[in-house]
């Protein structure tokens, strides 16, 4: 594996509506020949990752940690090899940590993150996400045996997408409003931020209601403004692309 010779993106951005993140560690058990990451990796969690992204559906970002290599992109071409991700060997990598970050192309947004490997593979992660991470993102691990690893990643990939939960009425035209949708709920407080409109200031806001709207997931928020020297609560419709989760 060489290093690429243009870096790469290496800030995750938080956007509900981008693809979800995962992080997945390498496999002991690999193809005999030299293969690209995706295919190379031949365990349980890559059976079941497989299983639960057919050809032709969507897929989540993906990045994987392998033992020998850092973290690799799942196009990666490499040749089988032996070794364990022990301790010594994840102090080694986080020692370089930079340097493995930057040999692979992150994704510029994501939904959320599933972080998905032991707890020596996991710890390697968490530092890797909160290099990359915009400190927003929603970020999730498996625990457990491998059988319970293996159901929550495919929990995970069945609920990639984000969804509108709950109905709580309608508008006048029988358009649904929903109390959910994805990380975002009715009465949350959030960061209102236009994307579309460069060096933007970021402004709190309360949500009051989410719907599918014209130009796809929409918030009813609320934001105060200073109206003739005093703060009123002024409602407008807002994408969700537009929203970010409060610290």
């Amino acid at each position: 594996m060489q290093l690429a010779f243009f870096p790469h993106n290496t800030k995750v951005e938080f956007d509900p509506a981008a693809a979800a993140l995962i992080v997945l560690a390498c496999s002991g058990k690999k193809a005999a020949v030299r293969s690209p990451a995706l295919h190379l990796y031949q365990g349980v969690m890559y059976q079941t990752y497989r299983a639960h992204t057919p050809c032709g559906t969507a897929a989540p970002a993906m990045v994987i940690l392998s033992a020998k290599h850092g973290f690799v992109a799942p196009d990666d071409t490499l040749d089988p090899y032996d070794l364990q991700m022990t301790t010594a060997r994840a102090d080694e990598i986080l020692k370089r940590l930079n340097q493995s970050v930057m040999q692979v192309a992150w994704p510029f947004r994501a939904s959320r993150v599933l972080l998905a490997g032991g707890q020596t593979y996991r710890r390697v992660m968490r530092a890797a996400i909160r290099l990359v991470g915009a400190g927003r993102l929603p970020i999730e691990e498996v625990s457990g045996g491998i059988g319970n690893q293996r159901s929550q990643l495919a929990r995970f990939l069945a609920g990639m997408a984000p969804q509108f939960v709950e109905q709580i009425g309608s508008h006048p035209n029988g358009n649904p409003v929903f109390r959910r949708y994805g990380p975002f709920e009715v009465g949350a407080e959030v960061e209102l931020q236009y994307r579309v409109i460069p060096g933007s200031t970021t402004t709190p806001a309360h949500v009051l209601a989410l719907f599918p709207g014209p130009i796809g997931p929409t918030a009813e928020v609320e934001i105060a403004c200073d109206v003739k020297g005093r703060m009123r609560g002024s409602t407008r419709w807002v994408s969700v692309t537009d929203l970010g989760l409060t610290s």
